[in-house]
């Protein structure tokens, strides 16, 4: 828009002024801010992208929604590992009492799947780092009363929020290292049991056909956003895996966001207007 002011009988030089200004400055301060989040998460985990969105349950602690445990439609945080000595695994944090992330002794890692070729973010139970024939050396063992090692394989009393018991069975990766991992709730929900032992580890659930490599870890969970990625969830996989609560929150997460956009706002120029008007 062009202005002109007259001034004693001239036209002043006219002036440009921006209609959109505050709108534009608002848009640069979004886009800035989210900049330095990003950046912010890459310097802290060393990844790109530094964050991943959960679109499967198996790390879910029942169907519905539970703060503190990685939901489906979760935004999770990874951070990179130079090591698998990186990882603390269930069988460590167990033993020395911490740390218990997302409702559970150890770390949560996310894994390049190469059977199902995508992302994996289960947590780490165990590290094999050698044999003894056919007896698997795990990382971190000092033979604790829960665990048990016989043969090829491994079993663990009172695991998982289900309390239940579980069997790692290694025969067919004898002379393998790696990482064993498992999805708390595919735990919890496994129906294949060896005796009074329940059979959930990716490696015997048809998930994963090796014991994971450290360089397939691409880092663990530090930090989480909920609901936050359910959107992505909508338009790319089965909902019916996200919780009801989920589902809720980020319908009306979408409703303030609508409202904040369409909604004016009187802005500081308008108020001075308005309270000279009134005198």
């Amino acid at each position: 828009m062009v202005n002109s002011k007259q001034f004693n009988g001239h036209l002043s030089e006219p002036t440009v002024t921006f209609k959109y200004k505050s709108e534009v400055i608002s848009a640069v301060v979004v886009i800035a801010a989210i900049a330095i989040i990003f950046s912010s998460l890459y310097f802290y985990t060393d990844n790109w992208p530094p964050a991943v969105i959960v679109e499967s349950s198996s790390m879910q602690h029942g169907n519905n929604f539970v703060f503190g445990v990685i939901n489906t439609g979760d935004i999770v945080a990874v951070k990179k590992i130079n090591s698998f000595t990186d990882v603390a695994t269930y069988l460590v944090a167990r033993e020395r009492g911490s740390p218990s992330t997302y409702g559970e002794y150890g770390n949560v890692v996310v894994y390049d799947n190469y059977q199902l070729g995508e992302l994996v973010i289960h947590r780490a139970i165990f590290y094999v780092e050698g044999w003894s024939g056919s007896t698997p050396i795990l990382y971190g063992n000092t033979n604790p009363s829960w665990l048990s090692i016989q043969g090829s394989n491994v079993y663990i009393t009172d695991v998982g929020y289900s309390h239940k018991s579980l069997v790692v069975q290694l025969q067919q990766y004898i002379g393998q290292t790696g990482f064993v991992t498992m999805g708390d709730h595919n735990f919890a929900t496994s129906h294949y049991d060896y005796g009074n032992y329940t059979i959930a580890s990716d490696q015997n659930y048809n998930i994963d056909n090796s014991l994971v490599n450290a360089t397939q870890v691409m880092g663990f969970a530090v930090g989480y956003l909920p609901v936050v990625g359910v959107l992505k969830v909508w338009t790319t996989q089965d909902k019916k895996y996200i919780p009801e609560l989920s589902n809720v929150i980020m319908i009306i997460i979408i409703i303030l966001v609508i409202l904040l956009a369409i909604v004016p706002y009187p802005s500081v120029r308008t108020k001075k207007e308005t309270e000279l008007k009134r005198r």
